[in-house]
């Protein structure tokens, strides 16, 4: 069962049983016994009850009947909770696994012996789908973070390696109640699905928390230049000639694209290859191309 996936409820481990079970035994035979006792003192007080309702008996046996009733009555309390405890102590024996993890290496073989009085550790599991991704930010953006996660929930973007060559979307699930007053940082944790197991626990990797999203063009990257009044691109007018467009940027991201926030509009047409050979007003003209089955 090490290093397994494993469900909530599947059998891990078995702690040897027969003590436990011969304790339940045990529990059983004594509740049967203080049950028995109880009958026969509630049955004797029923009989001296009438007695003393005759003046037959003083009242003092009868209270010495009625103190043996409650006696037996409280044993009885107690056999019950002692079989209680040896059914659940009995039941600790058959470790199942409560959420749906990974096992970790076992610290115990097959016949050695754990010691109950101790904290003992058997193995540990590790959820892994979805994962959790724990990160701080500093306090200074708190109230940004708080403010935007009341509209909807945050985007998390996760980045395994420093390439940045893959990504992982979650969402932010948790901010926490305190401010690390040694460090003046947060904590947040988010979650997001790992149904490859791509990611594990431990793993360390950048996080990008999206506060807020909205719609914009994206080009590629490489079709942005920059001169002496800022970015710009080439675009095609209606006359087939190139010019150059003004355009102010916003994100740049991992795929190699960048957001532009303004300067241009979908209607627009950019060149993003063959830059070094444009300049504004040559002429261009716009050739289609098709693939072998479109041409067929």
């Amino acid at each position: 069962m090490e290093g397994q996936f494993v469900q909530k409820g599947d059998l891990l481990l078995v702690i040897d049983p027969r003590p436990y079970q011969a304790s339940l035994d045990k529990a059983k035979a004594e509740y049967f016994q203080t049950f028995t006792q109880l009958k026969l003192a509630e049955d004797t007080l029923q009989r001296y009850a009438k007695l003393a309702e005759q003046d037959y008996i003083s009242q003092l046996n009868y209270d010495q009947y009625m103190a043996n009733f409650l006696e037996q009555k409280a044993v009885v309390g107690q056999s019950v909770a002692d079989l209680e405890n040896a059914k659940i102590n009995l039941k600790y024996c058959y470790i199942h696994s409560p959420i749906d993890a990974i096992t970790g290496k076992l610290q115990f073989k097959p016949g050695n012996y754990i010691d109950t009085n101790q904290d003992t550790t058997l193995t540990l599991l590790n959820q892994i789908d979805p994962i959790l991704v724990d990160f701080s930010v500093p306090e200074s953006d708190l109230f940004t973070i708080q403010k935007c996660s009341q509209k909807s929930f945050l985007k998390l973007y996760i980045f395994p390696t420093l390439e940045h060559t893959t990504c992982f979307e979650g969402q932010l699930t948790l901010i926490d109640n305190q401010i690390n007053t040694a460090t003046g940082a947060i904590l947040l944790e988010g979650t997001l699905d790992n149904h490859d197991h791509l990611l594990w626990p431990g793993h360390f990797v950048d996080v990008r928390l999206v506060l807020e999203e909205k719609e914009s063009l994206i080009l590629p990257s490489e079709a942005i230049g920059v001169g002496q009044k800022g970015h710009y691109v080439y675009t095609i007018n209606q006359n087939m000639e190139v010019e150059t467009t003004p355009i102010i940027i916003g994100q740049r991201y991992e795929n190699g694209t960048t957001s532009i926030e303004s300067g241009i509009s979908t209607n627009d047409i950019v060149i993003a290859q063959g830059l070094l050979d444009l300049y504004p007003g040559k002429k261009v003209h716009i050739q289609t191309w098709l693939n072998n089955k479109e041409a067929l």
